[in-house]
């Protein structure tokens, strides 16, 4: 017995350390959100702040977007700590028959989500955010964009109804900044109206320095928050237009890691650096452009489509991904689509709704995965098919790799040799993003193979706020090896699962990734 009792004793300081127990070191968690931003984008010479940042916290060399990998779903996804299965936001555009029959919206303009919280009152996103469960324990959440309105909105959905605080200049350029209006009208007394965005020689990068400024300025001194969500639009609008790598690019990178810079200084200058969590994510990769499919122009020539009755089949579009929403849910009118997706060069994987009985990643129809499977699946607002087109590691003019098949509403199906890239595919390089963190609550010089993803920001912030009974209905984890304190970085137990489907000529491959009961999607491509 007392030789028990001494190996316990032994053990005990040891597995205090493998459950680091919820209470933050700090008194400000920041959520730095850069656009589009590679993780193969950092390096000394480019971003040497946000490069000595990750080198002194935790690098997640793991870490995932949420599919589909674009702005909107994964804006929702960092603020709930769920998936599109449960927070509804399925895409860039969505389908809500209460708000538009007939056609799928772009949420990139927040006042298409308020038309939406008038139809389905509270209901912009399904699943509570950050800002409301902070709410109920005293504690303030500030999101502060310089991206669209509607990325912005969807950072603390319920900011309208009183919930939570939302700075983004351009809900009424010059008259509206910040939800709710008190806060508006102190940021446009102190700071002016945001510059204009699309301006030939300075498009994106003014308004990332005016919504910086609002941060630090005010913000931080006045507002008190607990957490912050920054929004960064750059290097997003650049990548789109010439490519990640290019010269344009890289200046822009270069540009918001010097605003990263003020921002450290200003912590500095306060008192807070030393206080300070700060994560930094993207939303998202890129992809090279190399090949534009019409999917409407498809549908109309196949002859399901009619743009007569666009209702019958509605296209919503998160550019390397497309969702179907086929009119009263008819199946075979599903399956004729399947069969057909899978009968052209252009199409990559295929989801369809679960398949009863079938193996949880199997869809009901042959060569399709599940809905379900990929956290898309059971919400009202879950289409009926969703499918991805192909992609390959080839490198860009600038030699960066991944290159992307790219949905387009007009022009002809086939190659092209373009700038322009994207994102939202299951593509490695637009899933893999950008995350680190770094600050008293967590390791130093650690990096973490185990994965992650932006759906797990939220539920590590409620654990270090103390906040364990708001985590019930997350999708997320906290991330506990990534803490001090928390189980060695290479001690997590993690499975990889490579999964087909196949039907005739046509088959697909899904890899996964698992820990502790959470999956996450790495990439997925069509066989040869």
């Amino acid at each position: 017995m007392r030789l028990l009792a001494l190996v316990l004793a032994l053990l005990a300081p040891l597995a205090a350390a493998q459950a680091p127990q919820p209470g933050a070191k700090a008194a400000l968690h920041l959520v730095l959100i850069w656009d589009g931003l590679r993780p193969d984008s950092i390096n000394p010479a480019d971003t040497p702040n946000l490069f000595g940042l990750r080198a002194e916290g935790v690098t997640f060399a793991h870490s995932h977007a949420v599919f589909p990998t674009v702005t909107r779903v994964n804006a929702t996804s960092l603020a709930t700590g769920t998936y599109p299965a449960r927070h509804g936001i399925m895409g860039n555009q969505i389908y809500v028959p209460a708000v538009d029959a007939q056609r799928a919206f772009s949420n990139d303009d927040h006042r298409q989500l308020l038309r939406m919280d008038e139809a389905q009152p509270g209901r912009i996103a399904t699943a509570p955010a950050l800002a409301e469960l902070l709410e109920k324990h005293g504690q303030r959440l500030v999101a502060v964009s310089s991206g669209s309105t509607g990325s912005a909105l969807l950072l603390a959905p319920r900011a309208p109804r009183g919930s939570g605080t939302v700075i983004n200049g351009d809900f009424v350029p010059g008259k509206q900044a910040a939800f709710p209006e008190a806060v508006s009208a102190e940021v446009l007394k102190r700071f002016g109206p945001a510059p204009k965005k699309g301006g030939a020689q300075d498009p994106f990068d003014a308004s990332v320095g005016w919504a910086m400024q609002v941060l630090r300025d005010y913000v931080l001194p006045e507002l008190k928050p607990s957490v912050v969500l920054n929004w960064m639009t750059e290097p997003d609008h650049i990548q789109h237009a010439f490519g990640a790598g290019a010269p344009q690019s890289v200046a822009s990178i270069r540009r918001d890691d010097e605003q990263l810079g003020r921002l450290l200084q200003a912590l500095e200058a306060r008192g807070l650096r030393e206080k300070t969590n700060i994560f930094v994510v993207s939303d998202h990769g890129f992809g090279q452009t190399v090949h534009n499919v019409n999917v409407g122009q498809a549908f109309v020539e196949a002859g399901f489509a009619n743009p007569e009755a666009p209702q019958e089949l509605v296209i919503a579009s998160s550019g390397q991904t497309i969702a179907l929403h086929v009119a009263k849910r008819d199946p075979a009118r599903i399956r004729a689509l399947v069969e057909f997706l899978q009968r052209q060069s252009w199409t990559g994987l295929v989801f369809t709704a679960a398949k009863p009985g079938g193996a949880p990643h199997e869809g009901t129809l042959p060569g399709t995965f599940s809905l379900e499977y990929a956290h898309l699946g059971g919400h009202e607002r879950s289409p009926d098919i969703v499918f991805t087109f192909r992609w390959s590691s080839a490198k860009n003019r600038h030699g960066v790799p991944g290159a992307d098949y790219n949905h387009v509403t007009g022009g002809p199906t086939g190659p092209v040799d373009v700038q322009t890239a994207n994102h939202g595919s299951l593509s490695p390089w637009t899933v893999r993003n950008t995350m680190l963190a770094s600050g008293p609550d967590f390791k130093r010089g650690a990096t973490l193979r185990t994965p992650a993803s932006n759906v797990d920001v939220a539920p590590t912030l409620l654990h270090l706020l103390g906040h364990a009974d708001a985590l019930r209905g997350m999708d997320g984890r906290p991330l506990l090896e990534a803490l001090a304190g928390g189980p060695d970085e290479e001690q997590v137990a993690m499975e990889t699962k490579t999964l087909r489907v196949r039907h005739g000529d046509y088959q697909a491959v899904l890899q996964v990734s698992e820990v502790e009961g959470r999956r996450y999607l790495d990439k997925g491509w069509r066989a040869p």
